[in-house]
C-alpha cells in the first residue's frame, strides 16, 4: 500500500484502486450520517392520522339511542320511583361502542297531536360525567352494549311524559334522544315515530 502512495501509479489497475481508496471514506461518511438521522431525528410526519382528524372521528360517536327496556319503577312512594335509561352510543356504522360522554337527562310533558312533542319540563337532573375511565365503566352495561342510568324521580305523573336525554361529546359534538314514557304500562315504550331512535348530530 506504501508503494501506490509513493509512487505514480503506472497500471488501469493501480490507477482503479487509487480510485476506490479515494471514494470508499467518502461514502462510508454519508452512510453514518444517514443512519444516524433515520435512528435519532423525528419522523417527517406520522404514520397514522392523529386523534380528532377526519378518519378517526368516524369511530366515534354518532347518534345515540334510548334502548326499549327504558323502565319507570313505582316506590312505596313518589319520591322513592326511578327512572332506569338505557342508553346505547353508536358510530356512523350502526356499531354500539363506549366512548367517554357528559349526559343530561330532562322530563317533559307529552303533547299530542302536535309538532312540538315536548311541552312543560316536569324534571332535570344534574349532568352525568363520564370522561372519566372509571365513573364511565361503572355505567356500562357490557352484555347490553349500553350505559344504564338511575335517575330519581320526585314526583310521579299518570301522564305521558317524554325523557329527553343529551349526550355532550369530547370532540364537541351534541347528540339528543327522545324516549316516551308511559306510567299507566308502568314502563317507558316507544312512542309513535320511533322517539326512542336517536337523530343524527343536531340540536334540539
Amino acid at each position: 500500500m506504501a508503494y501506490f502512495y509513493s509512487t505514480k501509479p503506472k497500471t488501469l489497475a493501480e490507477i482503479f484502486y487509487m480510485k476506490i481508496l479515494s471514494v470508499t471514506p467518502k461514502l462510508i461518511f454519508i452512510a453514518a450520517l444517514a443512519f444516524y438521522a433515520g435512528c435519532s431525528g423525528e419522523s417527517s410526519g406520522p404514520m397514522f392520522s392523529p386523534l380528532g382528524q377526519a378518519p378517526c372521528t368516524r369511530f366515534g360517536p354518532a347518534k345515540i339511542d334510548v334502548l326499549p327496556i327504558t323502565t319507570l319503577t313505582r316506590g312505596a312512594t313518589d319520591s322513592e320511583s326511578t327512572i332506569n335509561v338505557y342508553v346505547c352510543l353508536l358510530d356512523s356504522f350502526d356499531c354500539q361502542i363506549k366512548s367517554p360522554a357528559v349526559f343530561r337527562f330532562e322530563l317533559f310533558q307529552h303533547v299530542p297531536h302536535s309538532s312540538e312533542r315536548k311541552g312543560k319540563r316536569l324534571a332535570v337532573w344534574p349532568d352525568i360525567d363520564l370522561i372519566d375511565p372509571a365513573n364511565n365503566n361503572n355505567n356500562w352495561q357490557d352484555f347490553l352494549r349500553a350505559y344504564l342510568f338511575t335517575l330519581p324521580l320526585q314526583k310521579t305523573s299518570a301522564e305521558n311524559s317524554i325523557l329527553h336525554v343529551t349526550c355532550l361529546c369530547p370532540a364537541g359534538r351534541r347528540l339528543v334522544a327522545d324516549f316516551l314514557i308511559r306510567p299507566a304500562a308502568g314502563n317507558g315504550l316507544p312512542g309513535p315515530k320511533n322517539l326512542n331512535r336517536g337523530r343524527r348530530p343536531g340540536t334540539r
